[in-house]
């Protein structure tokens, strides 16, 4: 969850710098490459939990890249990349916009919800869902997708993320 105020943002943004790590720009380029590498594997993965934890990983690589490219910096911490990219506004407006109506159409949970914060809100979701499969036994999971429409929403989120430009 990204902090609610632009001053609370402001903040955690601070705290957050500490761990982005300086990087070439142009090496964006390999992020973007290993996100829809490790979406590829994903899709073929059998094992229910690694597909999960690959489609997560591959919107944490798209994410980096859009921070790289526009930065110069990667993050390790997922919460930190979130933050960066909603501090910056690393994303444009219109790209923000289609993934919201894309995201609207499939849950109600976002009537209401600003378009610059959905995606956001929706990467940390996907975030919680991949550490239930990941760390959870299956009788204590309380996941709300099943790994195939995950991957797809991933492949859909990619797809609009590689549009930023």
């Amino acid at each position: 969850m990204i902090p609610k105020t632009k001053e609370k943002l402001g903040k955690e943004y601070a705290r957050c710098e500490k761990s982005f790590v300086k990087i070439d720009r142009a090496l964006f380029r390999e992020y973007s490459s290993l996100a829809y590498e490790d979406l590829e594997s994903a899709t073929k993965e059998t094992n229910v939990r690694w597909a999960v934890t690959k489609a997560y990983q591959s919107l944490f690589l798209m994410c980096n890249s859009i921070l790289v490219r526009k930065k110069g910096v990667y993050s390790k911490d997922h919460h930190c990349l979130i933050v960066a990219l909603a501090n910056e506004n690393l994303i444009e407006t219109s790209v923000l916009t289609r993934i919201y109506e894309l995201l609207k159409t499939k849950e109600k949970l976002f009537e209401g919800i600003n378009p610059q914060v959905a995606l956001y809100e929706e990467i940390s979701r996907i975030r919680i869902e991949r550490n239930n499969y990941l760390y959870l036994p299956k009788t204590l999971r309380k996941t709300t997708k099943n790994s195939k429409d995950i991957i797809e929403e991933v492949r859909e989120l990619i797809k609009l993320l590689g549009e930023v430009e």
